[in-house]
C-alpha cells in the first residue's frame, strides 16, 4: 500500500512539476518587472538613494553620545610653580612694620604635582545643528536624487518592456515558421506518397518521386533548423525576463499588424531622457547654490553634562565613593573667512558642469527628434514590404494550387509542383518576418514618441 501510495506521489508531482506553463505577452511583462536582473538593481538603487535621505536628515537631528574615561596616573605629572606664598607673608612683615623692605628676600620656585592617583569621568553630550545653509541645501538635492533614481528605474522598465516584447515576437513567429513548414512537410507528404502509388502503378517515372524524397530530405533539415532557432529564441526571452532557463514554457498570442500610429502627435517633454536630463540641469544648478551657501555662517548648539570621581592617596583607595557633577552648554558659531578661493573654484566648475550639460540636453533633443523621424521612416518602409509580401505570398498559394492541380491530371511536372511548393512556403515565411518587422519598427516608433508601447491585435 505504501509502495503504490508513493507511485501515486510521484506521477502527481511529475504532472503537476512537468507541466508546460503558458505564457502571454503581457504575462511575460509583468514577470519581466518583477524579476529581471536590471529592473531588480534599478529599484534597489531607488531605496538606496531613500536611505541616503534619511542619514542627511539624521545629521540635522540632535546628536547625543555617551563618554566614560579611566584614568590611572602611575606617575602625576609635576609642575613649576613661582614662589608666591613668600611675597604675601613678607608683604603683611611689613605692612606691619615688622620688616623693613630692603630685608625681603624671594623664594626659589617650587616643583609641585597636582592630581588623583586614579580618576573616571562619564560624560553625556549633545550637539544640535541650528543653521547651515548647505545643510538645508543639501537635504534639498537629496530629494531629488531620489527623483533622479526612479527617473532611471523608469528608463531601465521602458528599455526592459521593449526587449520582452521583441524577444517575445520573434520566439512566436518562429514558432509559427515552424507549423507552417511542418504543414508544407504534410502536403509533400501526402503528394510523395500519392505519386510513388502512381510510379508503382506505371503512370509516372521514378524521377518524380526522386525528385520529391530530395524535397523531402530539404525540408525536414530546414524544420529542424528553424525548431533549433525557436528553441534558442525562447532561452533568449527567458533570460531576458528573469526566468530559469530549464522553466518549459509556451507562448500564447496570436500575431496580426499592429495599430497605425499617429507619428505627428507627440511631446519631446513625454520622452524619458527628457526627464532625466532636466532632472539633471537641476541637481547641477542646486550644486552651485550648494558651494555659495557655504560662504554663510554656521551656528551649533553644545551641551555636556559629566561627573567624576577621584581616588584617595592609594591608587584606587576611594575611586566612586564620590561624584562631583559638571554641567556646561554653549553655542558655536564658525563664520568662514578664507579658504583660499576654494569655494571660488568650485562654483566656477560647478557652473562649466552646468553649461555642459545644457549642451548636452539640446544636443539630446535634436536627437530624439531624429529618432522620432528615422522611426517614422521605419515604419512606412517596413508596412510597405510587409504589403509587398502580402501580395506575394497570394500569388504564391495561386501559383501552388494550379501546379497541384496540373499535377494531378498529369499535365504538370513533379518539378514544377515542387519548386511552387517551395515558393509557398517561402512567401508564408517572408510574410511572416515582414509582420515581425513591422512589428519591432512600430514598438520603436512607440518609444520615440514617448508614448504607451504599441498595442498587438
Amino acid at each position: 500500500m505504501r509502495k503504490l501510495v508513493s507511485i501515486f506521489i510521484g506521477l502527481w508531482a511529475m504532472s503537476v512539476f512537468g507541466q508546460t506553463q503558458s505564457l502571454t505577452l503581457d504575462q511575460a511583462i509583468d514577470f519581466a518587472l518583477k524579476n529581471n536582473a536590471d529592473v531588480q538593481n534599478a529599484k534597489l538603487s531607488v531605496e538606496g538613494s531613500r536611505q541616503e535621505v534619511k542619514s542627511i536628515v539624521a545629521t540635522g537631528l540632535p546628536q547625543v553620545s555617551i563618554n566614560g574615561n579611566f584614568t590611572h596616573n602611575v606617575q602625576i605629572a609635576a609642575q613649576q610653580l613661582p614662589d608666591f606664598i613668600s611675597p604675601a607673608v613678607y608683604g603683611v612683615l611689613i605692612n606691619e612694620g615688622l620688616l623693613t623692605p630692603d630685608r625681603f628676600q624671594s623664594g626659589q620656585p617650587q616643583t609641585v604635582a597636582f592630581g588623583a592617583p586614579s580618576s573616571i569621568t562619564g560624560m553625556a553630550n549633545l550637539n544640535q545643528l541650528v543653521f547651515d545653509g548647505t545643510y538645508f541645501l543639501g537635504l534639498k538635492a537629496a530629494k531629488q536624487y531620489v527623483k533622479m533614481s526612479e527617473l532611471m528605474q523608469e528608463s531601465t522598465e521602458i528599455n526592459t518592456v521593449e526587449s520582452v516584447k521583441k524577444s517575445f515576437y520573434a520566439a512566436l513567429i518562429t514558432a509559427q515558421n515552424t507549423e507552417l513548414l511542418r504543414e508544407s512537410m504534410i502536403n509533400l507528404d501526402k503528394t510523395f506518397n500519392e505519386t510513388k502509388e502512381l510510379y508503382e502503378a506505371g503512370f509516372v517515372e521514378k524521377l518524380d518521386v526522386d525528385r520529391l524524397a530530395f524535397a523531402k530530405s530539404n525540408l525536414e533539415t530546414q524544420i529542424n533548423n528553424v525548431i533549433l532557432q525557436e528553441q534558442v529564441l525562447t532561452y533568449a526571452l527567458k533570460m531576458v525576463i528573469g526566468m530559469d532557463v530549464k522553466t518549459d514554457i509556451k507562448l500564447v498570442g496570436d500575431i496580426g499588424e499592429p495599430e497605425k500610429i499617429d507619428a505627428n502627435n507627440y511631446s519631446l517633454d513625454s520622452r524619458i531622457e527628457t526627464k532625466i536630463m532636466q532632472q539633471k540641469l537641476l541637481l547641477d544648478s542646486m550644486n552651485v547654490k550648494r558651494y555659495k551657501v557655504g560662504y554663510l555662517p554656521s551656528v551649533r548648539l553644545t551641551a555636556t553634562y559629566q561627573q567624576n570621581t577621584f581616588a584617595d592617596e592609594a591608587e584606587f583607595k576611594g575611586l566612586g565613593n564620590q561624584w562631583n557633577p559638571g554641567t556646561m552648554w554653549g553655542v558655536n558659531l564658525s563664520i568662514p573667512v578664507f579658504d583660499g578661493f576654494y569655494k571660488k573654484a568650485k562654483i566656477a566648475q560647478a557652473n562649466i558642469d552646468l553649461a555642459k550639460d545644457r549642451n548636452t540636453f539640446l544636443q539630446t533633443q535634436n536627437s530624439l527628434l531624429f529618432q522620432i523621424e528615422q522611426a517614422r521612416l521605419n515604419v512606412e518602409m517596413k508596412q510597405q514590404n510587409l504589403e509587398n509580401q502580402k501580395n506575394n505570398r497570394s500569388l504564391a498559394r495561386t501559383i501552388y494550387e494550379t501546379s497541384k492541380i496540373k499535377f494531378d491530371e498529369g499535365v504538370g511536372s513533379s518539378f514544377e509542383l515542387i519548386q511552387a511548393e517551395t515558393d509557398r512556403t517561402q512567401a508564408e515565411i517572408s510574410y511572416s518576418n515582414a509582420l515581425y518587422e513591422l512589428i519591432v519598427a512600430s514598438i520603436e516608433l512607440e518609444k520615440a514618441l514617448g508614448t504607451s508601447l504599441p498595442t498587438i491585435k
